[in-house]
C-alpha cells in the first residue's frame, strides 16, 4: 500500500515536470516561419498603425509594430536581459516568429508578404534566437491590424 502511494507520487511529480518542460516553448518551435529581423531601416511608405507593448515600471521595454503598406514589422528590444524580443504573428493558418537578436536598445525590421486585406494578429514576446523558442508566459495580448 505504501509502495503504491510512493509510485503514484513519483508518477505525479514526473508528469508535472514533463508538462512544465513542454510548456516552456510555444509555437516558435513549431513548423511556422521563424526568422531574424535584420533590417536596420525600412521602406519610405511604412506607417506604423498598430503596436503591441510590454511595459515595466510604466515604460515600454519591448515593442512590436505592424505597417500594412509593405507588410513591415518592427521589433524593439529595450532590456539587456539576455532574451530576444520576438514578434509572434498569425495570418489565417499561416504563422511565424520574428526575432530581434541584436541586443538591447535596438530596433530591427522584417518585411513580409501577406495577401491584401488579410487580418494579421501579432504580439510581442520574449524568446531565445539560439533555440528559436518563445518563453511561455512572456507574451503581450494579441493585437490586430484591423482598426
Amino acid at each position: 500500500m505504501i509502495k503504491n502511494r510512493r509510485l503514484k507520487r513519483i508518477g505525479t511529480v514526473a508528469g508535472t515536470l514533463c508538462a512544465a518542460l513542454f510548456l516552456t516553448v510555444t509555437q516558435a518551435s513549431a513548423a511556422g516561419e521563424v526568422e531574424r529581423a535584420t533590417a536596420t531601416t525600412y521602406a519610405n511608405e511604412v506607417e506604423w498603425v498598430k503596436c503591441a507593448n510590454k511595459k515595466e515600471d510604466g515604460g515600454i521595454v519591448y515593442q512590436a509594430c505592424f505597417s500594412p503598406p509593405g507588410d513591415w514589422f518592427s521589433v524593439y528590444d529595450g532590456n539587456p536581459d539576455g532574451s530576444s524580443a520576438v514578434v509572434d504573428w498569425e495570418v489565417g493558418s499561416r504563422f511565424g516568429s520574428i526575432f530581434n537578436a541584436d541586443g538591447a536598445a535596438t530596433y530591427r525590421y522584417k518585411n513580409k508578404d501577406f495577401a491584401e486585406g488579410a487580418t494579421i494578429r501579432f504580439r510581442i514576446c520574449l524568446g531565445h534566437w539560439s533555440t528559436k523558442t518563445i518563453t511561455a508566459g512572456t507574451c503581450s495580448g494579441w493585437v490586430s491590424n484591423l482598426v
